[in-house]
C-alpha cells in the first residue's frame, strides 16, 4: 500500500466519521437556518425553506433530540432562533423545552416549506427576512433578507446573499464533497484490509463504538419507536438475535429522538450504527479481542464509504444497504476470512437487498436495518463457503465487486427521479 493510498483512506475516515446528535437531514436544515441567521443580525420574521424531495422525506418524521415536535419547518425555526452553527452536527443537542415550544409556534406562523426545483438530492435553500424599524416621525420598515444555499453535502454552504448582494460563494469540489464521485469508483478490498491491519491509532473506532453502544442501551431499556430491538421471535435468544437486537435498539432510540449522539458514517447516524454494532456484537459472540473488533469496524466503515462514493449523497435507495455492505466485510474479517472473501460478502449483500427503497427517516428504519443486518451476517458466512459465492453474472451481480457496484450506481441514477417522485407522492398524501 502506498503512502498516497493511506492518506486517502485516512482523509475519508476523518471526513465521513462525524459525531451527530439526531438525524442528519433535520440537522442540515437547522444548520442552514442557523448560518443564515448569523448574517441577518436580528430576529427573523419569516423563513421560506426550499428543499429537495430527498431532504423533505428524511426531515418529515425523524425524531428530534429532547423534543415532541418533528418536521422541516420546526427544525428550520429551531436552527434560526436558537442553534449555534459552530456546534456542527451537534447543534440541536442542548436546547430547552421552552425553546422547542417557541420554535414550534414560530414554525406554524412564519415558516413556509416548498419543494425546490432541482435535480440535486441534497439541496437546501433558505430565504430569511427580518424587520428593522428606523425611528423617525414617519417610521420606515426596511426589510433585511438573507438567502443561503446548501447542496451536495449536509454542511456545504455554496452561497450567501444579503439584501441581494453576494457575500459568499463556494464551488463544491467533487473530491471533498459527499456527492457522487465516479473518479474514485475503483478500489481494492485488499487495500482496505491492509490499511485496517496496519492502523496504529484505533481511537476513532473506539469512540464510535462507545457512542453507538450507548444508543443501543437506551433502546433496550426505554420505550423507543416500534421497539424493534426488543422483539424476539419464538422467544429465541441466539447469537444472531442478539446481533439484531443490539443494532436495531440503537436505531429505535435514535429515530425516536434520544438525546445522545451517534458516530455517523457517510453522512448518516443510522449507517454509522449499522457499520459498528453488528460487527462489535459478532466479535463478542465469537470471543475475539477488542483490538480485532476495532480493526473489523475500520474495515466496515471504509467499505461502506467506498460503496457510497459511487452513489448520490441522498438517494431513494435505503442507506441500510450501504451500511450492511460494510458490516458484511467487517464480519468476514472476524470470521477469519480474506479480503477476497469480503468482496464476495459485499457482492452477496448487493445482490440481495439493493432494491430496498428509502421512504424517509422514521421509526420503521429499524425494521429495514433488521433485514440488512441479517443479510450482512448471512452474506459473510456465505462468503466463507465455496458453495455460496456468486462467481458469475447473475441479476445485477457481476464477476467482480466493482462491476456489481457500478450496476447499482446505474440502477440508482437511471431510476432515481421517477422513484423519488412516486415515493413523495405517496408519503405526503
Amino acid at each position: 500500500m502506498t503512502s498516497k493510498q493511506k492518506e486517502l483512506m485516512s482523509n475519508l475516515l476523518r471526513s465521513n466519521l462525524l459525531v451527530s446528535t439526531g438525524c442528519t437531514e433535520p440537522i442540515a436544515i437547522a444548520y442552514a437556518t442557523a448560518v443564515a441567521r448569523t448574517y441577518l443580525n436580528e430576529e427573523p420574521t419569516n423563513i421560506t425553506l426550499r428543499i429537495s424531495k430527498n431532504m423533505a422525506k428524511n426531515a418529515m418524521d425523524a425524531g428530534i433530540p429532547n423534543s415532541k415536535y418533528t418536521g422541516a419547518a420546526f427544525v428550520a425555526s429551531l436552527g434560526a432562533l436558537y442553534a449555534n452553527p459552530k456546534d456542527g452536527f451537534q447543534l440541536l443537542e442542548n436546547l430547552s423545552t421552552e425553546q422547542h415550544e417557541k420554535a414550534n409556534r414560530f414554525a406554524k406562523e412564519h415558516v413556509n416549506i416548498e419543494i425546490a426545483n432541482t435535480d440535486k438530492p441534497l439541496y437546501i435553500e433558505v430565504e430569511m427576512q427580518g424587520v428593522k424599524v428606523k425611528a423617525s416621525r414617519d417610521p420606515c420598515r426596511c426589510w433585511n433578507t438573507v438567502k443561503l444555499i446548501v447542496s451536495d453535502g449536509h454542511t456545504n454552504v455554496n452561497s450567501i446573499e444579503v439584501n441581494g448582494k453576494n457575500v459568499f460563494e463556494f464551488s463544491v469540489n467533487e473530491n471533498s464533497s459527499e456527492s457522487k464521485n465516479e473518479g474514485n469508483a475503483n478500489f481494492s478490498m485488499k487495500e482496505v484490509f491492509e490499511y485496517a491491519e496496519e492502523l496504529e491509532d484505533l481511537r476513532i473506532f473506539q469512540k464510535a463504538l462507545d457512542l453507538n453502544k450507548k444508543l443501543s442501551e437506551v433502546g433496550k431499556s426505554d420505550n423507543c419507536g416500534l421497539n424493534v430491538g426488543k422483539v424476539k421471535p419464538f422467544g429465541e435468544d441466539t447469537a444472531i438475535s442478539r446481533i439484531i437486537s443490539s443494532t436495531t435498539s440503537a436505531i429505535d432510540a435514535r429515530m425516536a429522538g434520544a438525546p445522545y449522539p451517534a458516530m455517523a458514517c457517510t453522512g448518516s447516524g443510522n449507517q454509522g450504527i449499522s457499520t459498528t454494532i453488528p460487527v462489535y456484537q459478532t466479535g463478542i459472540e465469537l470471543g475475539v479481542s477488542m483490538e480485532k473488533i476495532l480493526r473489523a469496524i475500520a474495515i466496515s466503515d471504509l467499505t461502506a464509504i467506498f460503496v457510497k462514493r459511487n452513489l448520490n449523497v441522498l438517494s431513494y435507495l435505503c442507506g441500510a444497504v450501504i451500511a450492511s455492505c460494510g458490516a458484511s466485510a467487517g464480519i468476514t474479517y472476524l470470521l477469519g476470512g480474506s479480503y477476497e472473501d469480503a468482496e464476495y460478502a459485499v457482492k452477496n449483500v448487493l445482490a440481495s437487498v439493493t432494491g430496498m427503497f428509502c421512504d424517509g427517516a422514521k421509526s420503521t428504519c429499524a425494521m429495514k436495518v433488521l433485514v440488512c443486518c441479517i443479510m450482512a451476517v448471512y452474506a459473510a458466512n456465505m462468503a466463507m463457503s465455496s458453495n455460496s459465492k456468486i462467481m458469475q453474472k447473475v441479476g445485477i451481480a457481476r464477476e467482480t465487486l466493482i462491476d456489481t457496484i457500478k450496476n447499482v450506481s446505474i440502477l440508482e441514477s437511471e431510476t432515481s427521479k421517477t422513484m423519488d417522485d412516486t415515493i413523495m407522492k405517496i408519503i405526503v398524501k
